[in-house]
């Protein structure tokens, strides 16, 4: 007997790099979706080659905290931690399951994950300074939203900021953008990545974006697609929308 899957005759577009999408494009492929593979952003190193996060990785005696806000920073962070010798880090909260899943794999302990996978959900419950002169380390993108900085700072912590990484635009072939027009759905794991498409194509085409949390969500919203987001950072979550997408 045939059984039919979920995504047969259906062709959705992966943004991600291909390292980053394997476990995200192979689910999709068991589910019977055709799947373009169409790396938007390469994640490269910061601009300083890393001197500035290797400086405050030497320094994490004087912090309390450390907040990682993706699983590109938090991997970043602990390789540094092996380049300068360190076994043991502050307490450390993140955004996002995926996130701590790079420490707890490392054998390093998570202290805080709010349930609130964006900037806005992780400021909700992070606890204010006890001390005048409490440090906190922030890990994350060359090009990141200044909100959590911001509102750390505003609950009286003193905040390191350390670039782990950049996004830099990838070279995209013609074809496999002529391709990617024609599916039937695009999935955006980042906002650097919606507006990057936008600027090859110009119009929400395809017109359906599966997009990981509010924020890659809301980008795409603005520029005219029509959204279906999850809720986490992991390509489980992603799934989920893909299947609220597709109605199975």
């Amino acid at each position: 007997m045939n059984i039919t899957k979920p995504l047969s005759g259906k062709t959705l577009v992966v943004t991600r790099s291909f390292e980053q999408s394997e476990p995200l494009s192979s689910e999709l492929v068991n589910m019977g979706a055709k799947v373009i593979s169409l790396p938007l952003i390469t994640i490269a190193e910061p601009a300083d080659d890393g001197k500035g996060l290797e400086e405050r990785v030497k320094d994490f005696e004087s912090y309390k905290w450390v907040i990682a806000t993706s699983p590109n920073g938090a991997k970043r962070l602990l390789k540094m931690m092996q380049v300068v010798g360190k076994s043991n880090c502050p307490r450390v909260a993140v955004i996002g399951r995926s996130t701590a899943e790079v420490f707890t794999q490392s054998g390093i302990a998570v202290d805080l994950v709010p349930e609130k996978t964006f900037s806005e959900g992780f400021l909700e419950v992070f606890p204010k300074a006890t001390e005048e002169g409490d440090r906190i380390l922030l890990v994350q993108a060359e090009k990141a939203r200044s909100l959590l900085y911001e509102g750390l700072k505003n609950t009286g912590w003193e905040v390191d900021k350390a670039v782990a990484y950049r996004n830099i635009n990838s070279e995209v072939e013609e074809n496999l953008l002529l391709e990617a027009k024609n599916a039937d759905a695009i999935i955006f794991t980042a906002s650097s990545a919606v507006n990057r498409y936008h600027e090859l194509v110009g119009f929400p085409q395809p017109p359906n974006a599966v997009c990981i949390g509010p924020i890659t969500g809301e980008s795409a919203r603005i520029l005219g697609w029509k959204v279906f987001e999850s809720r986490e950072q992991s390509p489980k979550d992603l799934i989920e929308a893909v299947k609220q997408w597709s109605g199975s």
